[in-house]
């Protein structure tokens, strides 16, 4: 979810010539042909400060580069990419090969388990009385499969599906399909509000004995899109749907006038047993303390609407076009930098999650994960997610970037992406404030496609994530240290993370230790 001079850099034009990968199995590390040092007037030195790259790094990322035929093919050859299904395995192969043309060290993929694998079947709504007529509507994520044959059910408006809701519906809830209200979704408080709330209408919905739950379209002009609200990869509690706004309203005017409405609703949803996803990861090494490093990553799969341009395709390809960067300056910085693009993220984080727990052992040398995931709008700087101890140290690497206007710090706790597992694991985090320019309309919607990127924008966010994943990894001092479970403990209630995390049903997972640092 979520924003010079120097004539050491060469003309770089990397024509990506993607090709099929094998699907099925791991993909083992990749070693790209060995790394040649620049050409030109005044090659650099492998100890070029950042603050002296910036300007290179800048003019690199804003040229000629494969950022957009990379989107391009994610997007329009590939498509949504659902964690666990096929586009998913071919976008993984994706990201090695481009990772690989970027000229990084080594990259391969890391695989895990999720615990279901999930499709949606063709889902149908049907209006039986007062009169007939369809209605648009898809699945919600990881929804249950109604019965073989649907279910026929009274419509019953519970308004935003809050306590006051449900208890003027009583009784009638019980085996109906209730209709749950929404306003627009215009802000970033609005998307986090959808979210937040609806564990909540959830359990009472469960609670009422009610057949399923019809989610007002937070969209206009009929426009449908996909979440879940598990957060764990497992079955939502209820079968659910998102209506088209104009339907759901069509509906609700009947049963305001008291008109009964009869339903008939289909989702033959395909569900398998637990399901494999991976990670691609890709590493340039440091110079002095290759040990020792910064995470720069965003999140490669999508919900399968739309083609996962805005969220989170345009970001992957960032990653990618910024290992690119990085190399074609020929410095190498203090500390290694890893570039991850996690899957399973939709699914409640699940491939950030995965590599946390698959990397425990070194994340005492990580100094930081940086995360993308908000699309085109303009990066404003970042959010550190309370660490104000890390403060001073992220002002000094991103120093080369405020002629840019990017470097504006806050301390706001951002649980709904990437970060959300390295912030528990005590990792200092950076995720990127944005503008929601384009965001909200197209969030997880049909609309989130290719047309929609603004790629001189997002080719400043390739320098802005370039400077701030070298300037981080090639600072004198680390960043800041690993907190232990007793400071992230205090870090949560002074966020009011803790509170969040119980509403979305986070706590759990933190108590039990599924989640988060041990001790």
């Amino acid at each position: 979810m979520r924003s010079h001079l120097i004539r050491c850099l060469p003309l770089f034009l990397c024509a990506l010539a993607l090709c099929a990968i094998p699907t099925g199995a791991q993909l083992p590390p990749v070693k790209p042909a060995p790394l040649q040092s620049p050409a030109g007037e005044g090659a650099c030195s492998v100890q070029s400060a950042c603050a002296d790259l910036a300007p290179a790094m800048i003019r690199s990322a804003q040229g000629p580069s494969p950022l957009e035929e990379n989107l391009r093919h994610l997007t329009d050859e590939i498509g949504g990419r659902v964690s666990g299904s096929p586009a998913a395995e071919k976008a993984a192969g994706w990201g090695v090969e481009a990772f690989r043309h970027a000229g990084v060290d080594e990259v391969h993929t890391e695989k895990f388990t999720m615990p279901v694998g999930w499709a949606e079947g063709k889902t149908h709504i049907e209006i039986l009385s007062p009169g007939s007529f369809p209605v648009r509507a898809v699945s919600i994520g990881w929804s249950p499969a109604t019965p073989e044959g649907g279910i026929t059910a009274d419509v019953v408006d519970v308004g935003t599906g809050d306590e006051a809701g449900f208890a003027k519906a009583g009784a009638a809830a019980k085996g109906a399909f209730v209709l749950v209200n929404q306003n627009l979704l215009v802000t970033w408080d609005d998307l986090f509000e959808e979210y937040e709330r609806a564990g909540g209408v959830i359990d009472r919905a469960v609670s009422a004995g009610a057949a399923a739950i019809f989610w007002m379209s937070t969209r206009p002009n009929l426009l449908l899109y996909r979440h879940n609200n598990s957060v764990n990869g497992e079955l939502e509690k209820l079968t659910q749907a998102v209506l088209a706004r104009e339907d759901a309203e069509r509906i609700g005017r009947f049963l305001a006038s008291n008109v009964k409405v009869q339903a008939h609703l289909d989702m033959p949803n395909k569900i398998t047993g637990p399901v494999e996803s991976e990670n691609v990861v890709a590493e340039i090494r440091g110079r002095e303390k290759p040990n020792e490093f910064v995470l720069l990553g965003a999140h490669l799969d999508s919900w399968d609407l739309g083609t996962g341009a805005l969220d989170n395709g345009c970001n992957a390809a960032m990653v990618i076009d910024a290992a690119r960067v990085i190399h074609a300056s020929g410095t190498i910085p203090r500390r290694s930098i890893r570039f991850v693009l996690f899957t399973g993220e939709e699914q409640g984080m699940l491939g950030s999650a995965a590599y946390a727990r698959a990397h425990r052992a070194e994340l005492d040398d990580m100094d930081a994960a940086i995360i993308f995931d908000s699309g085109i709008g303009r990066v404003t700087g970042y959010s550190l997610s309370g660490r104000k101890d890390v403060a001073d140290a992220v002002k000094q690497a991103l120093e080369p970037t405020k002629s840019m206007n990017a470097n504006e710090i806050t301390f706001d706790a951002e649980i709904g992406t990437d970060n959300f597992d390295f912030l528990l694991e005590g990792v200092p985090t950076l995720v990127a404030n944005q503008e929601p320019a384009n965001y909200m309309l197209n969030y997880h919607a049909a609309s989130d496609t290719f047309d929609k990127v603004d790629f001189p924008e997002l080719k400043k966010h390739v320098a802005l994530a370039a400077i701030a994943s070298f300037g981080i990894a090639d600072l004198p001092q680390r960043l800041g240290k690993r907190q232990s479970r007793a400071e992230i403990e205090t870090l949560m209630k002074e966020t009011g993370m803790d509170q969040q995390m119980k509403q979305m049903e986070f706590q759990d997972l933190w108590e039990n230790g599924a989640r988060g640092r041990e001790k």
